[in-house]
């Protein structure tokens, strides 16, 4: 992640010429010569800001900070799977070309806008912990129907179940988009009003608002899988897939209580021999268990959890094990660290995640996390539809 946002910091991290040229676009004159100012030296620029009407300083806050939340490995993976989407074969070599995150998101912010609201909901997406998805496998390979007819129907469908069941959800949106072979469908339905205490200008004033509350749908029709995100609607996600069936992929009838009854099987871990199967093409370098969580056969919710510095030892949690020599036991949780291979001289990046029987990974399904899990299916760990 990008980390907290401040202004100085955003400054030294944008290069002078694209925040010129960012406030150009704005039609917003700081009164400042950007090009006699020295990178990183951000006072003169910070001054000039935070000088700004509040009215304009807060619109340019609110996007300085969107920026700032994609300017990550993951902001930029899911900008170029949106320039796929829209077949840009030349945005690729060209965000790859620009030095630094910040401004690669801002080049993308400014140059191929188009893409930016479909990435910035892939990035949140993405960063979803795995826990709140609830995913059924067993839908026939249906293609979706994302046209506005449909769309607008899902939308209705889902107004009116919250609206009749809850008091909420009046109105109600869908965005669809495209990812690879993943059709995601953003539906922001109206939630219950309430008042927040707001500044406007120097005062302070009791606002009454409808905010809308989230739910995502991802559909992959070669795996015959929908996964739902609905935190905090958990009951609903049973109607909500019968919603989507019947406005997305026309069935008139879905059965009920089908869930995800995969089980990840980390026994095998236990064993210092084990060896994850690396294709040489995944740019995998290294791979360690750097934590294990040990549920006792014998006796009720009696756990041991063994943890260990690997950073001279890989094998340092097995060390562990073999010293200690616990009574029987099963595998029930992993941390496991994956290391990439350094690329053009830059540090190589890292992804440590848990897996937790029955069936909790910590991994998305794209970019990197997607490489892991397709090594976790080939070692026999990551379990199959």
């Amino acid at each position: 992640m990008a980390g907290q946002y401040s202004h100085k910091q955003f400054f030294r991290h944008v290069p002078n010429g694209q925040l010129a040229g960012y406030f150009e676009a704005k039609g917003i004159s700081l009164g400042v010569d950007f090009s006699a100012l020295q990178e990183k030296r951000v006072d003169r620029l910070f001054v000039a800001f935070t000088g700004l009407p509040e009215a304009a300083q807060a619109a340019v806050e609110a996007e300085f900070q969107d920026i700032h939340a994609m300017a990550n490995d993951g902001g930029v993976a899911a900008l170029i799977d949106e320039s796929v989407f829209h077949g840009d074969i030349d945005f690729v070599e060209s965000i790859a070309a620009i030095d630094g995150l910040h401004a690669k998101v801002m080049w993308a912010f400014l140059e191929k806008n188009r893409y930016w609201q479909g990435a910035v909901m892939f990035l949140h997406a993405d960063n979803v912990s795995s826990s709140f998805w609830k995913k059924r496998n067993d839908f026939p390979p249906v293609p979706p129907d994302v046209g506005d007819n449909a769309i607008q129907a899902l939308a209705d469908s889902i107004s009116t179940f919250f609206h009749k069941s809850e008091g909420r959800g009046r109105n109600c949106k869908v965005e669809p988009y495209r990812r690879h072979n993943k059709e995601y469908f953003f539906a922001y339905p109206e939630d219950f009003g309430l008042s927040a205490i707001e500044w406007e200008s120097n005062t302070l004033k009791n606002r009454a608002r409808h905010p809308a509350f989230e739910i995502i749908f991802v559909y992959c029709e070669s795996e015959g899988s929908l996964d739902i995100y609905a935190p905090k609607n958990t009951k609903a996600v049973p109607e909500l897939q019968k919603l989507f069936a019947k406005n997305i992929l026309h069935l008139e009838t879905l059965k009920d209580g089908t869930i995800d009854k995969r089980v990840y099987d980390l026994d095998p871990l236990a064993d210092a021999e084990f060896r994850f199967q690396i294709e040489p093409e995944s740019g995998i370098e290294q791979i360690m268990v750097t934590q294990l969580r040990l549920t006792l056969k014998h006796g009720s919710k009696r756990r041991i959890i063994l943890e260990a510095d690997t950073k001279n030892n890989p094998q340092a949690v097995y060390t562990l094990l073999d010293t200690l020599k616990p009574p029987d036991y099963f595998i029930t949780q992993t941390r496991v660290k994956v290391i990439f291979e350094a690329k053009s001289g830059k540090r190589a990046k890292t992804r440590t995640f848990n897996i937790t029987y029955p069936n909790s990974c910590a991994l998305g399904y794209d970019g990197d996390d997607l490489i892991i899990r397709k090594m976790l299916e080939k070692s026999g760990i990551e379990p199959q539809p």
